[in-house]
């Protein structure tokens, strides 16, 4: 919600006398909170796979021919709608949430058409998710247009959201009949015409994992990516379901980008002729440079991936499948796309609020079943360029209904000693999740307290689109449990009030939404966006249950403070974080308190939390 109001600086003074908060209430051409401290080991990250969110444009849905509904009836696999049109229309509903950063699936262009999906193949499996790209310098035209995109990063900047993309560097999508007769590339079994549909002989034993592409060596695939480029039975190298970095992951074809400075190579020839059409609406400015000339694997896809930091001051990468794909290529995209946000900030001073923010470019990735390594043992930060990766700790089995493990107050003491830093000097960081597209939806009898628990971690936390709304999981129709757990976002009924929800998140919102689950997921939320003593300040015990927790940092002369208990109370000893006569406010309920003796009194029942009223 805009706010009309002048500017503003609020600065309260703490036991030391050092600035405990500053914020800047701003003009018409910003947000509420915009300005808020941040602190990437305090984010508050919320992933949403774009495609099952919200449909703000009904016109793009059936981009390159993908139906809504397969040739079966079925849409487990398909693209529903959803673009950035439509998540642009939702971001005060997430800013109400306490975000403040904001990871979407990969919004390259992807394959065009299917592969079998589920165990019997009996539906038609569409790379929706954005895990299997056909052209990294152009958007999905599913998903919008480049002006669709750019307009949602600076939508979400204003509200002091960072944006991260989902990146895909070890694998591109699969050969589909759709793109080898959108690109005249392959060879299929008995000369089947890859532009005539397929439909599966059930009777003699087919499914659509039966699609009639011959994959044996043919210099028919020559038009694809090449040998040069990628791993390929067509290319008489077996790619089958490898477990290692220069092997094919479940059958992808496998980028050949072990090493950055390896043998140039040129642009795949299906690449050379669909450039040769120029598509304005969709292809990235910035990428066009690239689109030419000859360098390795590795140099094509980091320059590619970091030319969308170029062009939208993307705020940082979710990076795929990171185990597979060797760490001095990363360290390569890491460092290419540093320069590039430090050169899209120079050129868009007074476009964007973004451009005055000096927060380094960040990374995080998945290594399936990574926990914890703050100390960077295992390199991944030093050689990497990463400054965290995914915790899998709460949430570890693949595909599986409801396995989560709910966060305790020993939980939080364990994670403290790992991340709790009062200047937050961690070598590597961790961003720990409850719900995943790729494990299980967390949905526990009390989500209340799942929403408190989780929310309240020390470290950064990563939301899953619905797990504040309790989507369910509905098995993709009913045929998919994998597919189910990336089903379409549940929205409040009183969403319309989303704006009041976010008016005043930078100090106390006085609206939150009337579903009681969803209510609390935005008092916590917003508390932890306020403070990033929350997820980044070294934990202190004062008492049973109770805690403060201090985040400082001396070149932005930030000295944060919050105290949160749990359970019921008369008296709070608050004396290790606020000196006497200091005002609080309480986070959850909206009450005032002053602390006298080292204490506050008050009357909780299930929750308080404590800071420095705004």
């Amino acid at each position: 919600m805009k706010l009309k109001t002048a500017a503003l600086v609020l600065a309260v003074s703490v036991a030391a006398g050092s600035l405990a908060y500053k914020s800047t209430v701003p003009s018409e051409n910003s947000f509420e909170g915009s300005e808020l401290p941040f602190e990437w080991h305090n984010a508050n990250v919320y992933f949403v796979i774009t495609d099952r969110f919200a449909n703000g444009n009904r016109n793009n849905d059936n981009s390159y021919g993908r139906p809504y509904k397969d040739d079966s009836g079925y849409n487990a696999g398909t693209f529903h709608g959803g673009d950035f049109a439509g998540l642009t229309s939702k971001l005060d509903y997430i800013r109400s949430l306490g975000v403040n950063a904001i990871w979407v699936s990969s919004p390259v262009e992807q394959i065009h058409g299917w592969v079998g999906g589920g165990p019997m193949g009996i539906y038609q499996y569409y790379a929706y998710h954005g895990y299997w790209p056909l052209d990294f310098t152009s958007i999905d035209a599913n998903l919008g247009t480049v002006e669709d995109f750019r307009t949602f990063v600076t939508e979400a900047h204003k509200r002091g959201i960072r944006v991260l993309i989902d990146v895909v560097m070890n694998h591109s999508g699969y050969a589909t009949l759709k793109d080898m007769c959108d690109f005249k590339f392959g060879r299929t079994v008995d000369n089947f015409d890859p532009c005539a549909k397929f439909i599966p002989d059930v009777e003699a034993g087919q499914s659509y994992h039966n699609k009639p592409i011959d994959a044996s060596e043919d210099e028919s695939w020559n038009r694809w990516w090449g040998k040069d480029w990628i791993r390929f039975d067509g290319y008489g190298q077996t790619c089958g379901a490898e477990d290692s970095i220069d092997g094919c992951l479940a059958y992808l074809p496998d980028f050949k980008n072990s090493e950055p400075n390896a043998k140039e190579v040129s642009i795949p020839v299906f690449l050379q002729e669909k450039w040769e059409h120029k598509d304005k609406l969709h292809d990235i400015p910035a990428a066009i440079p690239y689109r030419k000339g000859q360098m390795s694997v590795a140099q094509f896809e980091a320059h590619w991936l970091a030319s969308w930091v170029e062009e939208f001051g993307i705020d940082g990468f979710r990076c795929d499948t990171v185990k597979y794909v060797p760490q001095k290529t990363w360290k390569l995209l890491k460092e290419l796309s540093e320069n590039a946000l430090n050169k899209w900030r120079i050129a868009n001073k007074g476009k964007d609020p973004a451009a005055n923010w000096t927060d380094p470019f960040y990374m995080t990735g998945e290594v399936w079943g990574f926990t914890n390594d703050p100390e960077d043992k295992l390199g991944y930060a030093a050689n990497g360029g990463f400054d965290s990766l995914i915790d899998f700790y709460f949430n570890p089995d693949g595909v599986n209904l409801n396995t989560c493990i709910i966060p305790d107050p020993d939980e939080w003491k364990r994670y403290a000693k790992m991340y709790g830093r009062e200047e937050s000097k961690v070598k590597l960081g961790n961003l720990t999740y409850i719900s995943s597209h790729d494990t299980s939806l967390c949905r526990k009898k009390d989500m209340e307290k799942a929403a408190v628990m989780f929310t309240l971690m020390p470290g950064a936390i990563q939301m899953f689109y619905g797990d504040e709304t309790s989507r369910e999981n509905d098995k993709g129709g009913g045929i998919d449990l994998e597919q189910g757990m990336r089903s379409d976002m549940n929205f409040p009924a009183d969403i319309v009030n989303a704006d009041k929800w976010s008016a005043n998140v930078g100090r106390l919102s006085s609206e939150y939404s009337s579903n009681k689950v969803l209510s609390v997921w935005q008092k916590v939320g917003q508390f932890r966006l306020r403070n990033p003593a929350v997820g980044a300040g070294a934990q202190y015990s004062l008492g049973e249950n109770s805690f403060c927790r201090i985040y400082q940092d001396k070149a932005k002369g930030i000295d944060n403070r919050v105290v949160i208990h749990l359970g019921e109370s008369d008296k709070i000893n608050v004396s290790k974080c606020f000196a006497n006569g200091t005002v609080l406010q309480d986070g959850y309920t909206g009450k005032e308190y002053r602390v006298i003796n080292g204490s506050v009194e008050i009357k909780s029942e299930k929750l308080a939390l404590l800071e420095i009223k705004r």
